[in-house]
Formats: C-alpha cells, structure tokens, sequence
C-alpha cells in the first residue's frame, strides 16, 4: 500500500524535521503528520481536524490548511532524499474544512529543473477536493553550494 518514511531518507528526513511544526516528533504541541509512498512516488497521509486548529467556528484555520498541503509536498522531495526550501506556495480553497473531519492529503512531483521542483497537493475531505495548492521548492543542497561561492 504505502511506504513510510524510512532507512537512509528517513533518517534524512527525521535529522531535517525533528522540530518541525507540522511533522516532527515535538511531544505533542505539532500537527503530528505522516506521510507515506504510493508506488507511483506520491505521497499521503492523514490528519483530523481538530477543534483547536479552527480559525471561525467550526473551521479549520486556512494558515493551517496551508501548512497540511507544503508539508504533504515537501514529504514528496524528502521521499527522494532532496531536502528543499518552499520559495513560492498558492493555495486554492474550495470549501471550508469543518472541524472533526478526517482531511486526505496527496501530493506529487510534476516538474523540476536545475535544482528546483514544482509540485502540486490537495486535501479531501470524504473523497471531495477542499483546497489544492502549486509550490516550487529549491534544493538546499543547490541553495548551500551558492552560498558557499559568495
């Protein structure tokens, strides 16, 4: 079925993440996601949209949806062992994601060139599309290497 991050590029991934906001292993206080491989290189994984996520009443905070879709993206490149900085993220919402539902959350690698990769996300709710986002990303590694030149 799926492949979660594991081996060599998870550990990658955990050294990388062990902070993070919205995957990493911080006692409690994150979103606490995680992401697994399908066959075709994409990734997905769950979360429950707790109340204490919510923005208005009832709905989930939109900073937050954000943050589901780059993480679900970012979780594409750490698949491959590419490490990369979000540098542009636009998010489409479709329709409000109602607190104590399950969100479904996909991502994919559709482009990349010298360094930089464009990939695309969304969130389900009950098979139904709640928001879709676009983001290119640059790999640190390329963006290290510049910076050691300067």
């Amino acid at each position: 079925m799926g492949e979660m991050l594991t081996g060599k590029k998870g550990q990658t991934e955990n050294s990388l993440h062990r902070n993070c906001f919205a995957c990493g292993s911080n006692d409690g206080i994150g979103l606490g996601l995680k992401f697994y491989k399908n066959e075709d290189g994409a990734v997905f994984g769950n979360f429950f949209a707790d109340p204490k996520y919510e923005g208005y009443s009832g709905i989930i905070h939109g900073g937050i949806i954000a943050t589901l879709l780059d993480s679900a993206m970012t979780h594409c490149l750490l698949m491959k062992d590419i490490p990369a900085l979000t540098g542009r993220l636009s998010i489409k919402y479709s329709i409000p994601i109602r607190t104590g539902t399950v969100v479904k959350l996909e991502a994919r690698i559709v482009d990349q060139l010298h360094g930089m990769f464009i990939l695309q996300g969304k969130a389900l709710v009950d098979g139904k599309r709640v928001a879709s986002a676009k983001a290119k990303y640059g790999s640190m590694k390329r963006r290290v290497h510049q910076g050691a030149k300067k």
